[in-house]
């Protein structure tokens, strides 16, 4: 299969991550690749092309009436586009720019020509993951080490300045004779829309399985009020990038960023496979193969492990690698070895920083960290390992739980643009809950939900007014599944007190109370340590991590990976929902959304979530959770995410809104289900050490 014939910033970008994947990217038919490859999908995830879209109207009065894009996907049409305007006097702005020179290519979000001055302009939106403002009227906040000897640019920005740092480099190459000048444009966390629904004004449209945005016809920029962007020109850190840095690449340490550049060059275009050293990164590999999808394509991961570590391609993918090591650090093995999880000792485990108590993690009782990381060496050691399970500790934890035991489930976005005016990029938004109740005789029920998507309404203070009634009819323990819930009400409380979710006084006060009672929150005026609210959420990953290890798991906690691990190890969970006639509106076990739903099927292998309906061309939840996971490192949320999006942001049919809003009840509604039944599986297991 023949590959493109330039080395594209973005393929720069990946031989910069690992310039192994030079070889293995471009060969869909040959090599699998687990990474999602739907632009339209990725474009509703993450919300580039809107902040893209908003950015050209720094630029232009009316960027679409001007006609200052390059539409073209053909690359030398592209070429020969910008190249026409850039030989045209006067101020020239151009979106979508292409410059090449020799085997190397780029498409610029927006170049502006004026006499000798080429600026280059590339947008980006913030991640998601990213929680802490950024302060950019400095460098300072893009660099670790500063004036020191091992200066270098933060990891979380690497990619963004080293792609911009590409592209500076070609265009000059391209104009030997032009001064180019190279800026970000970021979505900026401290400023304000001035104008209310601000986010509506920018739809996404699929065409040709590509996203296009769409604006109200002859939108302008007066229109826009003031912006929501900054802009900040990073020539000072490019030259550090060509001339200073070593390039942060796991090849080698003393590359400049000339030679690394012509390193991927040849790398690339000559269809060279190089094997970098392996790494804890291998761990993310996309490039891996499933078993069931991939039979006929190679795994580009397998090959570059068997080309160091010399194992069979038949052992490394039966066995566990060291890269499963769950909250490991084994990095200075990935030289020497040993590469199998069932040959690793404690020695190798052993943390390089001093060791916590298991107070300081976990509390008095339970497993530590390390004790648990050599239980998951332990049980990798025989591949018929039964489960491990502290009965005795969870009990006693459980004793301090209160009947009726209410587990809940939060679905969350975050979006560049704002709703409302005043408002800043990147509120959270949380749009849908779900809640079980378990009660002391053994009856379950879907207790609540609320799903709220309607396009351009801000859902916040309805979510947090509709929880509130949900959890205070009766005062029994209310789960969560890690940080995530805590995280958003927190996040609400702040809200309700800056004036975000505005409302009365008393009302106001009413659910902050509520908010602090049912979470933990750092204390206030300096003070050290954290409060818990009087009912505060029991955490059910703590508790997993404290008292039960299935070696199907491979170490992982994950809810989705804990739940077949724990139906596999619990007869009365196979016994009790491996059937219909069970789980229904009308059924023992009420549901708000099925009507006779049999969770544990073994034509989906015993595994609840692979029960759930497809959406979005067929992709499957897992695909679209993945999805999250490309963008932030996350990886459960996904397919609710885009779901949500998919409803602010795109034209949609009565009938495809009908089968998103029934799917993301479905999927959250498994979700606190997915509670339910580990805290039934472990209140029946046996007691294993």
């Amino acid at each position: 299969m023949q590959k493109p014939e330039f080395l594209t910033k973005s393929r720069f970008k990946e031989g910069l991550d690992c310039i192994t994947k030079l070889y293995y990217t471009g060969k869909k038919l040959e090599y699998a690749n687990q990474k999602l490859d739907d632009p339209f999908l990725l474009a509703l995830a993450d919300g580039g092309y809107q902040v893209g879209t908003l950015a050209l109207y720094l630029f232009s009065n009316d960027p679409f009436a001007e006609n200052i894009s390059i539409e073209t996907l053909k690359s030398q049409d592209a070429l020969d586009e910008t190249y026409r305007r850039l030989a045209l006097d006067g101020k020239i702005v151009i979106a979508e720019a292409a410059f090449k020179h020799e085997n190397l290519f780029i498409r610029a979000d927006v170049v502006v020509k004026e006499g000798n001055t080429i600026d280059i302009y590339e947008v980006k939106s913030k991640s998601h993951k990213e929680d802490e403002d950024i302060v950019i009227e400095s460098l300072s906040s893009f660099l670790s080490w500063e004036g020191k000897a091992n200066e270098c640019i933060k990891s979380n920005w690497v990619p963004y300045l080293y792609d911009l740092a590409f592209q500076k480099y070609v265009i000059q190459k391209a104009f030997p004779k032009m001064k180019v000048r190279a800026h970000l444009i970021l979505a900026n966390k401290g400023a304000k829309a001035s104008i209310e629904g601000l986010n509506q004004l920018f739809q996404i449209e699929k065409v040709d399985g590509r996203p296009k945005i769409v604006v109200p016809d002859g939108l302008t920029k007066a229109q826009l009020g003031s912006s929501i962007l900054i802009e900040k020109n990073m020539d000072e850190l490019i030259e550090k990038i060509w001339n200073i840095y070593p390039v942060p690449t796991t090849y080698g340490t003393n590359y400049n960023f000339e030679e690394y550049v012509k390193l991927c060059e040849t790398t690339y275009v000559n269809d060279k496979q190089v094997f970098a050293p392996i790494t804890s990164h291998c761990k993310d590999c996309s490039y891996r193969t499933k078993t069931g999808k991939d039979d006929d394509k190679k795994s580009g991961f397998i090959e570059c492990w068997k080309n160091k570590t010399k194992l069979s391609e038949q052992i490394l993918n039966s066995q566990s690698l060291i890269t499963d090591l769950w909250q490991g650090r084994v990095d200075d093995l990935f030289e020497t070895g040993p590469y199998l999880l069932n040959k690793l000792t404690e020695e190798d485990i052993k943390s390089k920083t001093k060791s916590k108590s298991k107070e300081t993690e976990y509390g008095n009782s339970g497993l530590t960290r390390m004790e648990r990381r050599l239980l998951q060496i332990e049980k990798a050691n025989d591949k018929e390992a039964e489960y491990y399970f502290d009965k005795d500790g969870f009990e006693d934890e459980r004793s301090k739980w209160k009947y009726p035991y209410s587990l809940i489930d939060f679905e969350t976005s975050m979006v560049a643009l704002p709703f409302h005016k005043d408002t800043a990029p990147y509120q959270g938004i949380a749009f849908q809950f779900s809640h079980h109740k378990l009660y002391e005789d053994g009856s379950v029920e879907h207790y609540n939900q609320f799903l709220h998507f309607e396009k351009g309404v801000y859902p916040n203070l309805d979510f947090i007014r509709e929880l509130k009634k949900s959890l205070t009819g009766d005062n029994g323990t209310i789960f969560r599944y890690h940080m995530h819930e805590n995280t958003y009400l927190r996040m609400i409380h702040r809200q309700l007190n800056d004036g975000t979710c505005l409302t009365t006084e008393e009302e106001r006060k009413e659910l902050c109370d509520f908010i602090d009672n049912i979470t933990t929150y750092k204390k206030i005026d300096g003070l050290k340590g954290s409060v818990d609210g009087k009912r505060n959420m029991v955490d059910l990953y703590e508790v997993v991590s404290k008292y039960y290890y299935s070696p199907s798991t491979n170490g992982k906690i994950g809810l989705k990976f804990t739940l077949p691990a724990i139906i596999k190890d619990s007869q009365f969970l196979l016994d009790k929902y491996g059937e219909t006639g069970i789980y229904g509106k009308e059924l023992e076990v009420k549901s708000l959304n099925f009507k006779d739903h049999q969770w544990i099927n073994p034509d989906f292998n015993n595994d609840p979530y692979k029960t759930l309906p497809k959406i979005f061309d067929g992709l499957s939840r897992e695909e679209l959770d993945d999805l999250k996971s490309d963008i932030e490192g996350i990886a459960d949320g996904g397919a609710a995410l885009t779901a949500y999006n998919y409803l602010q942001y795109s034209k949609y049919t009565e009938k495809q809104r009908e089968l998103i809003k029934d799917a993301l009840l479905r999927y959250c509604e498994l979700d606190t289900a997915a509670m339910v039944f580990l805290i039934e599986g472990m209140m029946n297991l046996e007691n294993k050490m």
